[in-house]
């Protein structure tokens, strides 16, 4: 059995790829004088292949990747840089020998992962040499600080805003497609210590991720009342004045009986018996409720919690004039009911949409 870092374990390599995997550089030498090509992928197996130099800076093999290098290799592949392998797999020495022989320092992978992103997953002792060498730290370290943040951890974290990378870095990726800061990510990890350490180093408790969310109403979510108290404090009082907030909810058209239950009913609503066991919604008190966009349509989040479901959202459409839910992973909208039949019984309601998912 043959285990290739995070590709997998293979019970067979082709002939080419044992031979890098190995470190027998006449083998390798000889398969390039018979004409393997150093660009095209070696096929390990139905789902796994990999070009000559990602293998060698997988496997660890140094000489591998010198006699490559000799051979006029591709250290900068477009979407494939050898360099991303090179701080997830390798040491010191591997990255200045790449870096030294043109290897460039900012290329990104398929993902938009940068060099920090990958040494933070491999070899985070490159993260500091990354720097040295003259990567951007402010430009190619955010992900990896908000990674840092969701993992809790605090070594990574201390030196990278140390360095100058923004505590604010909210750039959308395909982990935080909804524009997440680090604090909203401590938020929702329930990390009480991490919200505290961030706020402390200058983070800013108002920036709202893409569908409206602030750390605050996060911690509301999570039913984390110390954080949400702390984090209240924070905040400009006018976003917890009624006053205020009515005349931000202007656009809205909330008929006067939803300001009257957003303000005065129970939190908690019991859902009716239903095929999806969901039992309960929480509610957002009026002054904590979220304004957020679908496209351009304006709607309001009223719900805090849906029982089982963190990606529905019950919603005000203030163009239908009527309650529904929101869907943030699909962003796709479904009436529910008219405020006056969803006021006369919104656990059936609610039950009634649950059993159509």
């Amino acid at each position: 059995m043959f285990k290739i870092g995070n590709q997998g374990t293979f019970k067979t390599l082709p002939d080419q790829a044992l031979a890098i995997y190995q470190g027998d550089t006449a083998a390798v030498e000889e398969f390039i004088k018979q004409g393997m090509d150093l660009e095209t992928e070696i096929v390990l197996s139905q789902y796994t292949a990999m070009t000559p130099i990602d293998l060698a800076l997988i496997c660890n093999q140094p000489a591998v990747v010198r006699l490559l290098v000799s051979h006029g290799v591709n250290l900068n592949a477009k979407n494939n840089p050898a360099m991303l392998k090179a701080v997830r797999c390798c040491g010191e020495e591997m990255v200045r020998y790449l870096y030294e022989n043109g290897a460039k320092l900012n290329g990104l992978n398929r993902v938009k992962s940068s060099a920090y992103d990958e040494a933070y997953y491999g070899n985070k002792k490159n993260i500091p040499l990354l720097h040295e060498l003259g990567l951007d730290i402010r430009k190619f370290g955010g992900k990896t600080l908000r990674k840092a943040v969701a993992d809790h951890d605090m070594k990574t974290l201390e030196y990278l805003l140390r360095e100058g990378v923004d505590i604010n870095y909210n750039e959308p990726d395909m982990v935080y497609p909804y524009k997440a800061t680090p604090l909203t990510v401590a938020a929702r990890s329930n990390n009480m210590k991490m919200v505290r350490y961030l706020v402390e180093q200058g983070a800013d408790v108002t920036i709202q991720e893409k569908d409206g969310e602030r750390a605050y109403t996060i911690a509301l979510s999570q039913k984390n009342e110390e954080m949400a108290e702390y984090l209240k404090s924070l905040e400009p009082k006018e976003f917890h004045d009624i006053s205020n907030k009515l005349l931000a909810l202007k656009p809205y058209k909330l008929p006067k009986e939803l300001i009257t239950f957003l303000s005065e009913a129970p939190r908690r609503i019991e859902i009716a018996e239903n095929e999806s066991n969901v039992q309960y919604v929480e509610i957002f008190n009026l002054v904590d409720t979220v304004e957020m966009k679908m496209g351009r349509q304006k709607l309001l989040r009223i719900s805090s919690e849906l029982d089982q479901y963190s990606h529905l959202m019950m919603v005000w459409h203030p163009s239908k004039k009527c309650l529904g839910f929101y869907d943030i992973e699909h962003q796709e909208y479904e009436n529910v009911a008219v405020l006056d039949a969803f006021l006369a019984d919104p656990g059936t309601l609610i039950a009634n949409y649950m059993n159509q998912l």
